[in-house]
């Protein structure tokens, strides 16, 4: 994760820019398998008519996303350049730039036909501020008729929690404490029908990196009860997408451990999740068994992803590739189907992930043991499993 300057604030993704692509990256292309997209293709189902919002720090790069879906888009005649709009004054943050090429890039790539539009907020406000832009950045998609938000920033519950006042900066409202804004938020989500898939970050069950608080919770905004948090898988054999998926993470270090996993390609890192202890439960969550609302709904392909950045290809990490590849599968399904992919209606049809857990190597050197596994059923690493289309399309 990058810190933003100003706040707490995190570009969640993952890169590994000494090696640039390193064996096992996926492409769209792998995704596409993976996830089972081809009958959406086949129909001619790219996304056309769709529009897919993305929060960032920075504006993306043209050429390095012409560059990609050139090489990597599934119909690359159709891709259009990402209208960037500013809703804070920004000069962008460190590894910022890589984030917005992760993001609008995978999305172009698997849904080409979708209009993409870029909504910069400045990284260096102070946190309260940057909460604020959020909120306009949410309604004026919903006055730009986007529908499906893309969101892979997030800040610790604990941060989030204690804020204090949040102010938009374009309507000059003004909420007392989170508490309060949060529920604002979910209003407005709902009220302009809004579908935000946001990352569920790359810590494991610790969201305070760089650990200045080493206590387990989840990330806002995937805290909200109207937003998809998006959970991290790896394959289980990596760069092998016929393997099967598992939960983003293990420690790689000690292989007597109950938290080792091989197939953790960037050991420094793993999948985010855990219970809230600021929202209470969602409806949606009611029968699962947790005390407040619990992080990641889903999950999906957290690296190594292939992106252009700079120039360059390189290999990224991360739960911001979660929220991009489900923001546009939900694009495609949208196209395909005209309904939305709303909790109570994809948590029972997707495909459950069983296998790891979201410990790694860094977390065991600081001592920090806790972690999560994947099950049967609902859990906190991948929520409720993967977006695989047959099981969202139905026999």
């Amino acid at each position: 994760m990058v810190t933003a300057a100003g706040c707490s604030l995190k570009s969640l993704t993952r890169r590994n820019v000494r090696t640039g692509r390193v064996p096992g990256t996926l492409v769209p292309a792998d995704l596409v398998r993976r996830y089972g997209l081809e009958p959406l293709y086949r129909q001619g189902i790219y996304g056309q008519g769709e529009r897919i919002g993305f929060l960032e720090l920075t504006d993306p790069s043209p050429a390095d996303d012409a560059a990609f879906w050139q090489r990597y888009s599934l119909d690359p005649g159709r891709n259009r350049p990402v209208r960037s709009v500013e809703v804070g004054r920004s000069a962008g943050a460190p590894g910022a730039l890589g984030e917005s090429d992760l993001d609008v890039q995978v999305a172009g790539a698997l849904a080409p036909g979708a209009q993409l539009v870029a909504y910069a907020l400045d990284g260096g406000a102070s946190l309260g501020s940057f909460l604020g832009q959020v909120y306009d950045a949410l309604a004026q998609a919903g006055r730009d008729q986007v529908r499906i938000v893309s969101c892979s920033l997030g800040v610790a519950e604990n941060l989030f929690s204690a804020a204090g006042a949040v102010t938009s900066r374009v309507t000059g409202e003004r909420w007392a404490d989170p508490l309060g804004f949060s529920g604002a938020l979910d209003d407005l989500i709902r009220s302009r029908g809004l579908a935000v898939f946001a990352s569920a970050g790359d810590s494991g069950v610790y969201g305070g990196e760089p650990f200045g608080d080493f206590a387990p919770q989840p990330i806002w905004p995937a805290i909200q009860p109207a937003v998809v948090a998006c959970g991290g898988t790896q394959l289980l054999v990596p760069g092998e997408v016929a393997s099967g998926e598992a939960a983003w993470g293990g420690q790689t270090l000690d292989s007597s451990l109950a938290g080792y996993s091989p197939a953790n390609t960037l050991p420094q890192a793993s999948g985010g999740g855990g219970v809230s202890s600021l929202i209470a439960v969602p409806a949606y969550q009611s029968g699962l068994g947790y005390g407040a609302r619990a992080t990641p709904d889903l999950a999906a392909f957290a690296g190594p992803l292939v992106i252009v950045h700079r120039g360059q290809e390189l290999s990224v990490w991360g739960t911001s590739a979660a929220a991009p590849i489900t923001a546009a599968i939900a694009a495609l399904f949208h196209q395909a189907t005209g309904r939305f992919l709303e909790h109570a209606f994809f948590y029972p049809r997707l495909k459950d992930v069983a296998q790891g857990n979201n410990w790694n190597s860094e977390l065991m050197l600081m001592g920090l043991d806790t972690f999560d596994c994947a099950g049967p059923g609902f859990d906190l690493c991948t929520g409720a499993g993967t977006p695989e289309l047959s099981g969202l399309i139905g026999p």
